[in-house]
Order: C-alpha cells, then sequence, then structure tokens
C-alpha cells in the first residue's frame, strides 16, 4: 500500500527568522520557499496527490512552462504524482464545469501519471439504502442517481478518449455511491469496461463505522478481479489493516497538515498522541484573525487603534519571551503560564485551553522528536503562529503519520 500526499501550495520561507517574525532577506514567494521534501531532503510519502481546485489558469500555465507537475512541485525523479477533478468545488453544483475532454487535456499537458476520471460528489452514505440492513429500505433521490450515473459514464468516455489520443497518463476510474452495495455494483461497472485502477470518492468524511462495511461489500470483488484501488481523502492508522485486508493499493489525506492549524486541540502529532499548540496570536505583520475581531470596535479611531495595538503587542513580545526562556531552562513553566495566560486572556476564549497549553508545555514533545524541523525550531514548532511555524507543524505531523504508516504496513 502507498500513502499520496495531498499538495496545496504548502510552502515556507527556508530562512524565516523566528525570533523577530520576518521573512528571509531576498524571499520572491514561490520562487525561493521550499516544500516539505526540501526541508527534510525526502518525501514523506510515495506519491503526490494534486486535486484541479488548487490548480487556476496561472498556475496550470506555470507547470506546463516548468516542464510538467513533477517538476514544477521540484519533487524527487520518479515521484508518482496523480490529479483528481476537484469534486468537493463543485458539489452544489448540478453537473460539473467542466468536460472530459478538457480534464484529459489538463491531465496531459501538465504531465501528470495517473488522472481521476471526473465525477460528481454523492454526499449522503448509508447501509440502509442496501435491501437487508433496516426494517424500511431507503431509496436513493434522482439527483443521487444522476450523479451516480454521470460519475459511471464520465469515467467509460475517458477511458475511450485515453485510448483513441494514445494519452500517456493513466485513467483511474471515479466510484461515487450512497451505499456499500452501489459503490459493489459501480466498481463491477467500470472493471468490465476495461479499467485497472479505480478511485473511491466521496467518503474522506466518513467514520470507520461507515467505511468498514463498504470496504467489506467491495473487497471481494477488487482482490477478484486483481484491480488497483485508491481511497480518496482517507488514510488514518486505525483503517489501515482494513484497507489492506480489502486490496486498497493506495490512499490519501491531507489531515495531517490541516489539523497543524485547524484543529481546536490536536495541532502537534507525536508516534503516541496530539498536543494542543500554544496560541501566541500576533498583532503586527500577518495580524491574526482574533487581533482582528479584538480591534474592530476602534478601527475608526486611529489614535486609540495604535494604542491598544502597543498594548497588545507588549503583552504578545512578554508572552513569546516567556515561553522560550522557559524551553531554554531560564525560567520555570509557571512564570511562562502566567505570562501566556495575561495575552491570551485580552481574547476571552481561551481559557478552556491553558491546562491544554500547559501540558504541552511541561511534556517539551518538541524534544522527543528526531525529525529536522523539530531539531531546528525547538519549542517555536509548537505555537500556533502564522503560516512559517504552523505549515512547518504540518510537515512534522506527516513526518510522523508516514513513519507509522510505513510500520504498519510492514515496509
Amino acid at each position: 500500500m502507498n500513502f499520496f500526499i495531498p499538495e496545496n501550495d504548502d510552502l515556507v520561507d527556508p530562512h524565516y527568522d523566528f525570533e523577530n517574525d520576518t521573512y528571509g532577506p531576498g524571499r520572491n514567494g514561490t520562487r525561493t520557499d521550499v516544500y516539505a521534501h526540501e526541508i527534510y531532503g525526502q518525501l514523506n510519502a510515495d506519491g503526490v496527490l494534486v486535486s484541479k481546485s488548487t490548480v487556476k489558469p496561472t498556475k496550470a500555465k506555470a507547470i506546463v512552462e516548468a516542464g510538467g507537475i513533477r517538476k514544477y512541485l521540484r519533487l524527487p525523479e520518479g515521484t508518482k504524482v496523480m490529479g483528481d477533478c476537484g469534486a468537493f468545488q463543485f458539489i452544489n453544483e448540478e453537473t460539473p464545469p467542466y468536460t472530459c475532454e478538457e480534464i484529459c487535456d489538463y491531465y496531459e499537458s501538465c504531465g501528470f501519471d495517473y488522472g481521476i476520471t471526473l465525477d460528481h460528489l454523492i454526499t449522503v452514505f448509508d447501509v440502509e439504502y442496501d435491501e437487508g440492513q433496516s426494517l424500511f429500505t431507503r431509496e436513493p433521490t434522482e439527483d443521487m442517481l444522476f450523479r451516480y450515473e454521470l460519475t459511471i459514464s464520465n469515467a467509460k468516455r475517458m477511458l475511450e478518449l485515453k485510448q483513441q489520443r494514445k494519452l500517456n497518463f493513466e485513467p483511474v476510474g471515479a466510484v461515487q455511491g450512497w451505499s456499500p452495495l452501489s459503490y459493489h455494483m459501480a466498481i463491477r461497472d467500470l472493471i468490465e469496461a476495461g479499467y485497472r485502477y479505480l478511485a473511491i470518492g466521496g467518503m474522506a468524511r466518513a467514520s470507520n463505522s461507515e467505511i468498514e462495511p463498504l470496504l467489506r461489500e467491495i473487497g471481494p470483488a477488487i482482490r477478484e478481479a486483481d484491480v488497483k484501488l485508491h481511497f480518496l481523502g482517507v488514510a488514518r492508522t486505525n483503517v489501515l489493516d482494513s484497507f489492506a485486508e480489502a486490496g486498497i493499493t493506495t490512499c490519501d489525506s491531507a489531515s495531517t497538515i490541516l489539523q497543524a492549524f485547524k484543529s481546536n486541540k490536536e495541532n502537534y502529532h507525536t508516534p503516541e498522541r496530539t498536543y494542543c499548540a500554544v496560541r501566541i496570536p500576533p498583532v503586527m505583520g500577518d495580524t491574526s484573525p482574533k487581533v482582528h475581531k479584538l480591534l474592530k470596535g476602534i478601527k475608526h479611531d486611529p489614535d486609540a487603534l495604535a494604542k491598544e495595538m502597543k498594548r497588545l503587542h507588549a503583552l504578545e513580545t512578554k508572552a513569546l519571551k516567556s515561553v522560550r526562556a522557559y524551553a531554554s531552562g531560564k525560567t520555570d513553566l509557571s512564570a511562562a503560564m502566567k505570562d501566556l495566560v495575561a495575552y491570551e486572556d485580552q481574547f476571552g476564549d481561551e481559557k478552556k485551553y491553558y491546562p491544554l497549553f500547559e501540558e504541552t508545555l511541561r511534556d517539551r514533545p518538541w524534544e522527543q522528536c528526531e525529525c529536522s524541523i523539530c531539531k531546528d525550531l525547538g519549542v517555536e514548532v509548537v505555537i500556533l503562529r502564522g503560516n512559517n511555524r504552523n505549515r512547518r507543524r504540518g510537515f512534522h505531523n506527516t513526518w510522523v503519520f508516514y513513519q507509522r504508516f510505513l510500520e504498519k504496513i510492514g515496509r
């Protein structure tokens, strides 16, 4: 089984000055910023997934001019890159905004190795749609049936285009459904059409209790036909055994990066557990939304605004200095927490997280991590504050996950 990491312009400034929160000299956006694999010296995944929703026309042009998606992302030679159509972007539309021909042209011109066919998301999943699973079997709506059939017909059309145009990328047949049996039926249909690589879509937000019955239903068909199967949007260590048993070949998930700054509590990952990041939102520069909200009522008064920003900045600076002093052994935890709380109290909604901040600082998990980011950043990696810390923490989380992934699958 292989793990693909979704790419969403996940770049950081390699020379960022964390002490002063300033960009490095000569920074020029994506030209000088770096990806996680350039920091670690290797990709913490087996491949990369790029959604069309992240590739606007100007970016697509840049990809072509760079010599293809692999060169554009500066990936190691031989890294496989898979593309999908970004179905979540048009989930509420009646039909997808692209044609199969347009998607094929996009995959081919950008040099993708694999291209997932043009699907249309079905947002409902329940075993009760299958006969025998409940007293009253539910019936799919006309819209669900339409999206199901459209997804299948698009997959068949793109396979025809691949053969007619002798395209270089391998089409991956997207499968949508509303129940285990509906997915099974779609899988069999596309296998009969000639597909050797399929992708389960629409289950990225599903729980393990929903995924397990789906895997039990489709597993025999996958193994019998000896086809490859990608599971979109799900790569959890507690479901990998079931993936392997069902014959899942590849999977992907962006959760390790997104949790670094979007989760309330699970921001920093270790092999054993997760920790809450310590929040110290910036007042100057890339101002935090929390700071914006706090200052909203006085933006009409320049003098009052300047005075309040100066007061907040002083509290912010003291909190940062105290946390760093604690990390270097120059002060104790209670002193660091006192200054951290003094600043966080300004926002009024963080009190429930104070015990979690204290736990993170007390356990000092960054000191136990062998990854190059934690060794380089130290305590900065657990501070939730701006892109250059937050994405690096996401890179660290992916590194931790991939080590566990390799161990779990026996590689």
